[in-house]
């Protein structure tokens, strides 16, 4: 059954495959690369270093596409979203878009394990494009990764792409270090056929040893100039660049692209403010963007076609045909980011409402339709940034100062007469927050906090209570995700108020949930109950027979942290009752496994037996294996606990298969140590060590130091009983 549920055939990957047009050469690093990612050696850490311009993502892309069946569990690469450094946050929201993980809802203290957990005993390559300006403690969790996965001796990888690399990467590194130069002299006939713009293609053969000796090879230099051999003649060429060269007569490849960039500028006066705008555009922009804003005021869309082809043409621009994007390289990026014309105030405004329409597709795409609009993350990032930003400016403040006194609730927020004039850039503000705080109730990017205060302001400053209450209650969903639970029941509490004053009845059982939540976590059970309570009143009157059915379970979770079982019994029942009648077989198959756990505490083994396997039967039907891991669990557990240990045995058994599957090995180092457990009860002493001793091993992996100690107890027992034996 198992097999069926979890189809893993299918290789993942965002790889970016535009960088392999026209890719040539590289045949000794190519297979280099094969050697350390699928030879005998278990050095897990890889790196290529060199400057801008020397193809080491290309390479990096060739050589993960050409492996591509080796690392049959996915590949993913990762850089920095929007305008920042890199973040370890990057690493599992683009797993989570990739693979379809969950890893952004899971605590940022846990993301480590988690990492690896999606490495560990697969065959997943992992690429990370520039580390530049991450934090030296992340840096360090990478390092913990690693290290982990070489004591494992696995299959994955992770392959580093930097121009250079802090001294703790480079001992992971070890001799698995390319550092790459330019191409040799043999290698640029096969990529000027390959590569260069077809008109020129015959006099840059005439010229290959001139070329090479001008850029030592270097793949990005060579397409500049190419380009430019479009626009001047050989010979012009060679006296223009007699002011870019070093003493050597070999080029700088900034000078040249600033030359390309500037020398096109003057050719077609429309490229020069389009690049300017693309600065802007972080991970790029879709060909719709492209006509729809970033040149939507400089001609027609059949200029825009001409011009699109000359900049791909010139290597000022590359288009990704598979994503329908254009990109900007790097080194073009670079040089205009530091000469760029400064757009201002309204170019920032603009960029950042065209992509607040994108931002508000995840308050309607169901999850698993996300990654459609995850490739604009980038660019979200950067216009939820730029409303924080502007909403400082406009207060000279962070926007959190200005709202973190309850009075402002009941007295409001006097404007300053600059914000008078800008009521537009409030509601871009509060559009961002509205829209990111359901993302974030998913995913909790770092920077949402801000963002949420800031539309939290602006919806003030708007006179909009309903959305500032909406937003506090986000911001304290976010506080209760970093543990902050004592100040999430601030913002809670002060959204309740708000809504409950203006009748608001469904966000007021939202709100009174949450904090029935968060009194449960403060072990403030009876607190809890009465706010479950209230929601379950806020709900009844809605007619929501969804939400009711939710209201049952949370009262059900409620008592059942009262050791009330008899009365949680009777709530799950009646959640159970409408989840049936309607077909919400997600909501039943938790509530027949609720009433287990009840059943469970009330001693009634048998009944509890039932409830579990009725949950397993619809866990299975609708291919949870999250649910039907937990009921395996269960199941064993009520096994033991009637002393039928064979049947224990069986669901174990099933749930180790099921966890080994699913990667889910801290998941799995709990079921081996359950089955110790069964195996001692059924006098196999010599089994229930291996188990153990299995449990332990990946309880060291993940450095679950309890956890360990816990399992070396039991080995140590065991090995006591035998040396009783033997005695």
């Amino acid at each position: 059954m198992a097999d069926s549920l979890n189809d893993t055939s299918k290789s993942y990957h965002n790889l970016g495959l535009y960088r392999l047009t026209g890719f040539s050469g590289r045949r000794a690093q190519l297979r280099q690369l094969h050697e350390w990612m699928i030879g005998g050696d278990d050095l897990p850490a890889i790196a290529i270093s060199g400057e801008r311009g020397m193809g080491k993502s290309t390479l990096a892309t060739a050589a993960a596409w050409s492996f591509a069946r080796v690392f049959s569990d996915g590949i993913v690469r990762v850089g920095a979203a929007g305008a920042h450094r890199f973040r370890l946050y990057d690493i599992v929201r683009t797993m989570d878009t990739v693979f379809g993980t969950t890893l952004t809802r899971i605590s940022e203290e846990r993301w480590g394990i988690s990492i690896l957990e999606q490495l560990y005993r697969r065959r997943r390559l992992l690429i990370l494009d520039e580390l530049s300006g991450a934090l030296p403690e992340e840096l360090n969790t990478l390092v913990d990764i690693i290290g982990h996965l070489h004591e494992a001796g696995g299959h994955s990888r992770v392959l580093f792409i930097d121009r250079d690399f802090s001294p703790a990467i480079a001992e992971l590194v070890q001799f698995q270090h390319i550092h790459l130069e330019g191409l040799i002299l043999d290698e640029l006939p096969q990529l000027i056929q390959a590569r260069a713009p077809e008109p020129v293609r015959e006099e840059a053969l005439a010229h290959v040893e001139e070329l090479w000796h001008l850029t030592t090879g270097q793949p990005f230099m060579l397409r500049l100039i190419w380009g430019l051999m479009l626009d001047f003649s050989w010979e012009e060429l060679g006296f223009i660049f007699q002011d870019m060269a070093d003493p050597e007569g070999v080029l700088h490849t900034e000078a040249v692209a600033a030359f390309a960039v500037e020398n096109f500028a003057a050719i077609q006066p429309q490229a020069g403010p389009l690049l300017d705008r693309l600065v802007s555009a972080a991970g790029g922009a879709s060909l719709a963007a492209l006509g729809e804003l970033f040149w939507a005021d400089l001609g027609t869309p059949a200029e825009l076609q001409q011009t699109l082809h000359a900049l791909t043409e010139r290597a000022l621009l590359d288009l990704d045909p598979y994503e329908q994007r254009v990109v900007m390289h790097p080194v073009v990026r670079s040089y205009m980011e530091q000469n760029a014309v400064m757009l201002g105030e309204d170019w920032e405004r603009r960029h950042a409402r065209y992509y607040v329409a994108l931002a508000e597709r995840y308050q309607y795409l169901p999850l698993e339709r996300w990654p459609e609009v995850d490739v604009e993350w980038g660019n979200i990032y950067k216009g939820a940034d730029w409303c924080a930003a502007r909403m400082q400016r406009l207060w000279q403040d962070e926007p959190i100062h200005f709202i973190t006194d309850p009075v402002v609730d009941q007295e409001g927020i006097q404007l300053p007469p600059e914000v008078q004039a800008v009521k537009d850039d409030l509601r871009l503000a509060r559009a961002y927050a509205l829209a990111l705080a359901h993302y974030a109730f998913w995913r909790h990017p770092p920077g949402i906090q801000r963002w949420l205060a800031a539309g939290a302001l602006a919806s003030l400053a708007l006179t909009d209570l309903r959305d500032y209450a909406w937003i506090q209650l986000n911001l304290g969903r976010q506080l209760f995700f970093t543990g902050q639970v004592e100040q999430a029941v601030h913002w809670l509490s002060r959204a309740a108020a708000i809504f409950d004053s203006r009748d608001l009845l469904t966000e007021l059982a939202y709100t009174y949930t949450d904090l029935g939540t968060s009194n449960r976590i403060l072990d403030n059970p009876r607190q809890a109950l009465r706010y479950f309570r209230a929601a379950f009143d806020c709900v009844a009157q809605l007619g929501d027979q969804y939400g009711l059915a939710t209201a049952y379970m949370n009262l059900g979770s409620a008592y059942y942290g009262l050791d009330d079982y008899e009365h949680a019994l009777r709530e799950y029942r009646k959640a159970l009752r409408i989840a049936l009648r309607l077909g919400y077989e997600q909501q039943a198959a938790s509530a027949f496994n609720s009433m287990g756990l009840a059943l469970e505490g009330m001693d009634r083994l048998a009944e509890a037996q039932q409830a579990y396997q009725n949950a397993l039967q619809i866990f299975r039907r609708i291919r949870d294996l999250i649910g039907i891991s937990t009921c395996y669990n269960n199941l064993g557990s009520v096994a033991y606990a009637q002393g039928d240990y064979q049947q224990a045995l069986h669901w174990y058994e099933l749930d180790l298969a099921l966890s080994e599957q699913r990667g889910a090995w801290t998941d799995m180092a709990a079921t081996l140590h359950n089955l110790g457990h069964v195996a001692l009860e059924l006098g196999r002493p010599e089994q229930a060590l291996e188990y153990f001793q299995q449990s332990r091993e990946l309880y060291a992996a993940f450095e679950l130091t309890d956890y360990v100690q816990e399992e070396e107890e039991m080995i140590e027992y065991i090995q006591s009983l035998e040396g009783q034996r033997m005695a």
